[in-house]
């Protein structure tokens, strides 16, 4: 089994938290305060090919596992990141058996058919993906899903917007189905609900050092 798989199993839960750049002071800082897997955003943040490595070495110096998020689906690109030595892919937008199936081609010319040699995450985060949850979630070409609310949220219409009871209740669909086949899943957390998802079942959190440190400076702020 993949090393960073067994790590999720074996825990009550796990967060992964994205740098939201390129600091390697950054991932330092997190090791010190305890994170175990730093989420690499190359979808949504400015992160060039040439600072993943040194991301992943510096990740690596204090035991961290790395999760990295693809910007895109097309095999080129998703080989480029697999060889940077990260622990999992994350790949957005799938929807289809047929993309799983992509990814794990991939993943098996990498790793020369090391089939454990990374672990692989497919975002849930369409109307077309919940419609077809059923078969994504019955497919073994991935180890794992991550749902994406807020992408979910626009394709469903509410233009990003999170408090609509319709999105979670997509949103508690894809759960549901996922729990059904035993599947390890994701999804972006904070501690208010964080309760919540891991009795849903969930193995891992996503969130953003953003989050953390603004979260942390209100406890200083409300004393000045």
């Amino acid at each position: 089994m993949n090393s960073f798989k067994a790590f999720l199993m074996q825990q009550p839960l796990t967060w992964a938290v994205n740098v939201g750049g390129s600091s390697i002071d950054a991932i330092d800082m997190m090791a010190a305060a305890g994170v175990r897997c730093i989420f690499i955003d190359c979808e949504r943040t400015a992160i060039h090919i040439e600072s993943i490595r040194p991301m992943v070495l510096a990740a690596k110096s204090h035991g961290m596992f790395t999760m990295l998020r693809s910007e895109n689906q097309q095999a080129e690109t998703l080989i480029r990141y697999l060889d940077r030595g990260i622990d999992a892919i994350v790949v957005p937008h799938t929807e289809t058996v047929e993309e799983l199936k992509m990814i794990a081609d991939v993943v098996d010319y990498v790793s020369k058919g090391i089939k454990d040699k990374f672990m692989t995450i497919a975002q849930i985060e369409s109307v077309n993906a919940v419609h077809h949850i059923q078969s994504l979630a019955s497919s073994t070409e991935v180890d794992s899903f991550l749902i994406g609310p807020n992408d979910l949220s626009h394709s469903m219409g509410f233009q990003g917007d999170l408090k609509p009871a319709a999105l979670w209740q997509a949103i508690d669909q894809v759960i549901q189905e996922l729990e059904s086949h035993q599947r390890i899943w994701g999804i972006p957390g904070l501690p208010e609900n964080q309760q919540k998802f891991t009795q849903q079942g969930a193995r891992y959190l996503y969130c953003t050092l953003s989050q953390i440190i603004q979260q942390g400076f209100k406890s200083f702020h409300s004393i000045s």
